[in-house]
């Protein structure tokens, strides 16, 4: 009977704590925290009137009577606010009617904060107002606490009853002088026109502005403006961090903002004042910018930025969510000085060096729907950190079929009741996302396997270690539903994994230790963390910062640098579990760490800017994936009067000459090439072409929104060896050319060349053929047809079977990569080997080495990369359907990637009724599309008559030379941040190997792809066996910013051709 009693009791522990996944909800009845934020619509309050009318409220996790567990307060909009005390062993009590900290009747409650305002060591609450409610309902409160579990409020005693329409509040001590100052972003209510911009920019607004509130001696003080705040009527400022972004020891502010303004970077100028220096570090953002959090994600001890969009996961909701997707508008964004804004969520990997490369697509987190708050933090204590997104709207008025019927009933004149409206909106409810880091810059969605599996409206959240067992629970604040509390099992699982509690005690003034860093470093791994409190979208939470240190179980170092800069470093063993650090105890005071060269270093000589005329291809046809308007430069390379000196060729475009930089002494003199007209120069070689030992110059032109014969036809210029240029004879063309390479096709000793074939002009997808010039030795060339092979991008020249005659290599768009050989002086594409079969990309670049020392070449291909929402695999092709399917004589094409499992076109409904308008009969309305494929477009023997290309990958890869076949090497993460468009190989470490150089981005993707700009210049040294190991940018000394379309390496340095945009040249550090 005992032992039956015991199999009982263990049965039943067992079956009320579920360890299958690593998070569980709680049970309200059982914790006793039964809050909820419910919300009531009225005519006078619902979404219609007040757009953040479904925002919801925030939660905060501190120890509010000092007994070691971690209490929690909860925001209501409409509702009280609710505190519960942690009793321990899960049981919480509601204090909330004897602590006086339940808001002000009528006032509609947002962000709260906590803070510890007048240094007792006692935790105190900063609650934010807004909403449409008169001034005094709006006035931010705080609560001071009594050390009897009761607060009082003094909000204006302190300065902090602020009327704006706030959503958060964060206390920093921004000047350093010991206490805590404190930040505050509000809000508009008010529309406006974007053309009013300019003039709004310059306003302060009381209610709708950023504020900065001074602390002197407990008495808060607006410094705003004198501060270089932002008061603007512009901002909707919905989420709010603090960092020392760029490492000065100085706390800097990251504020997001809703709608079209743009986010503010406030780097802290140490002098009482702060700069916003988004556009130093940051290429774009998110569009509709809601909540943020910063902290390491790779422990490189650099904070990385995450912040929140709205672009749904699945394919339905995208389909029927209304999206900023029309180009002109784009623009006039930009015009009217708005800066680069994409609907989705941005992940920003801090370089080292003032920059941030975005892959928020690569790394998985780029789509988690209508997303309010995030954390990011070690949920399993592997030792990186992971990430959490609490998300779902309870009425969604973006949705496309809302706003039709919106429109409708407004142009039919009808007069609804407001009621009436909202019946008709749809509600967003779904499932919060929780994503595990995979330790190299990526993250797996854990929704079932964590314990997410169930759709709830979630929008304030934070962590916090409720039961003290060393792992991080979750807290989410729910609307309309009870605020669900996550119990993390992470420390109770078989395999679980060791951690470091770290509490700190900070002088008086800042008893918290706000604003202090804390590094943990061990044999196996090194983190970092920074000390402050807001967290998740109107939350915050103030406890001992927590460490996972995985299966280590060895000694750390722990260092601490306090915000007065003084520092103390301790040792702690793996079993310690808490560790208790106190500012008094520091002694050693650090300064900022100096700036180590990198190997490269940029020198500003050049005064050259490439220039293309502004046009939109999208207007010739809506469904481009990209402008492909926006080429070079392109650059060739050779001595065009005798001087011995490497000179350069640039390409030019229409709206500038092609130029030559001329080199002299140490530096490149620009020359205008004034023989030449204003074309659009595709690619270009210099090679003696009529052997009289001159270097002469072949121009491959072309132009996608242009058919004209003379602007397309291709040049050849003959050089009298000093430069000058005179005209050869070129068979017409009037083809749309993409590059040119040069070899002696037949071993005759005459150099012969191949022209690929790029993009009919405005007949996307459909190719030019490609072609083989054949010279006769004195520079007169005879074409030979290679025939449609695709949209070529790039070619090489190599005898890849050793037989004395050169091969070619080409790459392009929805092409695998083409062996065509060379059978004694004529080209085929017969017999490509197996290996390259199954590599469909889209490839803008290739360039060949011996990357492994064994004599043959190796060669790099530079693809689309994985930083896009396109997707592709042999089992999950991308794929591009065309034909004139409404016989009407245009092209109309379709393309289509996987989501989910399933492949859907990658156009909205509205495009594809633009193209062909009868598609919107059988998509009637949005959510019909929100399912379709392209079966549903046609019926089977249209389909059966279309043509068909896939793309089965798009990482950027090597392909080692096997003899007689390929092997496929895959690159670094890094390689794959954006489209690669130029590639340099050479041994730039100076240690005997070839290392590679990738060059790229594209800004000019359809606004539903984005800007892909995370390559600032990516070098991979090489490290044998083809194993390449990325240098960091900081190490690097690269920083190129923009749309590389070529580069060149001319003596000890790097000449970078940057698409409409300022050439760079770089050099080797004499001292590497």
């Amino acid at each position: 009977m005992k032992a039956l009693h015991i199999f009982l009791i263990t049965i039943l522990f067992f079956s009320c704590k579920n360890t299958d996944t690593l998070f569980e909800k709680t049970d309200p009845q059982k914790t006793g925290i039964t809050f909820i934020n419910q919300i009531q619509e009225s005519e006078k309050e619902n979404i219609l009137t007040y757009e953040y009318f479904y925002n919801g409220g925030g939660v905060a996790a501190g120890d509010f009577n000092n007994d070691g567990l971690t209490d929690l307060y909860f925001s209501g909009n409409q509702v009280e606010n609710k505190l519960y005390l942690n009793k321990g062993n899960w049981q919480f009590e509601d204090i909330s009617l004897k602590s006086g900290t339940a808001g002000r009747n009528g006032g509609w409650k947002t962000g709260v904060s906590l803070v510890d305002i007048n240094a007792d060591g006692w935790l105190d609450i900063y609650l934010c107002y807004s909403g449409l409610k008169e001034e005094n309902l709006r006035k931010n409160q705080l609560f001071i606490n009594n050390h009897d579990l009761t607060f009082t409020e003094k909000a204006a005693e302190y300065g902090l009853d602020d009327p704006g329409y706030s959503t958060q509040a964060a206390f920093l001590d921004y000047d350093l002088d010991g206490d805590l100052d404190c930040f505050l972003i509000n809000h508009n209510l008010k529309n406006y026109e974007r053309k009013e911009a300019n003039i709004m920019r310059s306003e302060r607004d009381k209610f709708a502005g950023d504020k900065l509130f001074q602390n002197n001696q407990g008495k808060f003080t607006d410094i705003s403006e004198n501060a270089g705040i932002k008061g603007n009527p512009l901002g909707f400022g919905l989420g709010l961090m603090v960092s020392d972004i760029n490492a000065d020891g100085y706390p800097d502010i990251y504020v997001t903002n809703d709608y079209v303004e743009d986010d503010y970077l406030y780097i802290n100028q140490k002098n009482g004042t702060f700069k916003d220096e988004l556009r130093n570090y940051i290429q774009h953002t998110s569009y509709s910018s809601m909540g943020i959090d910063i902290a390491d994600l790779n422990n490189d001890q650099l904070p990385d930025i995450f912040t929140l969009d709205m672009l749904p996961h699945d394919n339905a909701r995208q389909k029927t969510l209304l999206w900023p997707d029309n180009w002109n508008v784009y623009q006039s964004q930009l015009q009217n000085g708005f800066w680069h804004q994409n609907m989705r969520n941005m992940l920003q990997i801090n370089q080292g060096n003032g920059s941030f490369a975005e892959i928020g697509q690569l790394a998985g987190v780029s789509n988690t729907d209508w997303s309010w708050g995030t954390l990011l933090a070690d949920y399993d204590l592997d030792g990186f950190k992971d990430i959490f997104v609490s998300n779902g709207l309870g009425k969604d008025f973006t949705n496309a079929d809302f706003i039709k019927y919106y429109d409708q009933v407004a142009s039919n004149g009808k007069n609804l009741s407001l009621p009436d409206y909202l019946k008709q909106m749809p509600s967003s409810e779904t499932k919060n996302y929780i994503f595990q880091n995979n330790k190299n810059l990526g993250f797996e969605n854990r929704q079932k396997e964590w314990g997410f599996d169930e759709a709830a409206i979630s929008s304030g959240c934070t962590y916090a270690d409720l039961d003290n067992d060393g792992d991080l629970d979750i807290i989410t604040n729910n609307l309309n539903e009870t605020a669900r509390i996550f119990r993390n099992n992470a420390a109770d699982q078989k395999t679980a994994h060791n951690f470091l509690k770290i509490q700190l005690r900070g002088n008086p003034g800042n008893t918290f230790g706000i604003g202090a860093k804390v590094f943990v470093k061990n044999k196996e791994a090194q983190q970092y963390q920074e000390n402050n409190p807001t967290h998740g979208f109107q939350s915050s939470v103030i406890q001992p910062l927590i460490f996972g240190l995985g299966t280590f179980s060895g000694e750390n170092e722990v260092t601490v640098i306090w915000p007065n800069g003084k520092s103390q470093r301790v040792p702690a063993n793996s079993g310690q579990k808490t560790l208790i650090l106190e500012e008094k105890n520091a002694s050693t005071t650090t300064t900022a760490p100096l700036k180590k060269e990198g190997l490269f270093e940029e020198i500003n000589y050049l005064s050259y800017q490439h220039k293309i005329l502004p046009v939109n291809d999208f207007d010739h046809q809506i469904m481009l994936p990209c402008h492909y308007s926006y080429h070079g430069p392109k650059m060739a390379v050779g001595d065009i009067n005798g001087d011995g000196n490497e000179d350069v060729f640039i390409c030019g475009s229409s709206a500038r000459k092609a130029s030559f930089l001329i080199k002299s002494a140490d530096k490149f003199i620009v020359k205008t090439a004034d023989f030449l007209e204003a074309k659009e120069n595709q690619d270009a070689v210099l090679a003696d072409f009529n052997e009289d030992k001159f270097p002469d110059l072949y121009l491959a032109n072309g132009n996608y929104r242009n058919a004209q014969v003379n602007e397309n036809t291709d040049e050849l210029w003959f050089n009298d060896g000093k430069g000058n240029f005179s005209k050869g004879n070129l068979p017409p063309d009037a083809l749309n050319n993409s590059c040119v390479k040069v070899l002696d096709i037949d071993n005759d000793g005459d150099l012969d060349l191949f022209v690929g074939g790029s993009i009919q002009a405005n007949k996307y997808p459909f190719c030019e053929e490609s072609r083989l010039l054949k010279n006769d030795g004195k520079g007169n060339f005879s074409p030979v047809s290679l025939g449609k092979i695709g949209l070529v991008n790039d070619a090489v020249v190599t005898d890849f079977d050793k037989d004395g005659f050169p091969d070619l290599l080409v790459v392009g768009e929805w092409i695998p990569p083409l062996l065509l050989k060379n059978n004694k002086g004529t080209l085929s594409s017969e017999n490509q080997p197996e290996s390259l079969k199954n590599l469909s990309g889209w490839y803008n670049a290739i360039e060949k080495a011996d990357l492994d020392g064994d004599g043959d070449e190796d060669f790099v291909l530079g693809n689309l990369g994985i930083n896009t929402q396109i997707k592709a695999s042999a089992t999950e092709p991308a794929s591009l359907i065309y034909n004139d399917f409404d016989q009407n004589g245009t092209i109309d094409f379709f393309m289509n990637y996987y989501i989910q499992g399933k492949s859907y076109p990658a156009a909205s409904r509205d495009e594809i009724a633009e193209q062909i308008p009868a598609l919107k009969k059988i998509f009637s309305d949005y959510q019909s599309y929100a399912s379709a494929t392209i079966e549903q477009f046609f019926d089977s023997q249209q389909l059966s008559q279309a043509q068909k290309r896939e793309i089965t990958q798009l990482n950027s890869v090597i392909l080692e030379n096997a003899k007689g076949d390929f092997v496929v090497h895959q690159l670094p993460v890094q390689a794959q941040y954006a489209p690669v468009y130029a590639l340099a190989l050479d041994d730039f470490n100076a240690d005997g190997k070839k290392d590679i150089l990738l060059m790229g981005n594209n800004s000019r993707f359809r606004l539903r792809i984005g800007k892909v700009d995370a390559n600032f210049g990516i070098i991979l040294l090489n490290k044998g066996n083809f194993m390449f190991d990325y240098l960091p940018q900081n190490q690097s000394g690269l920083d190129i910013r923009g749309d590389v379309r070529s580069v060149r390496k001319i003596g000890n340095g790097l000449l970078i051709g940057v698409n409409d945009n300022t050439m760079k040249y770089y050099r080797l550090r004499k001292n590497k």
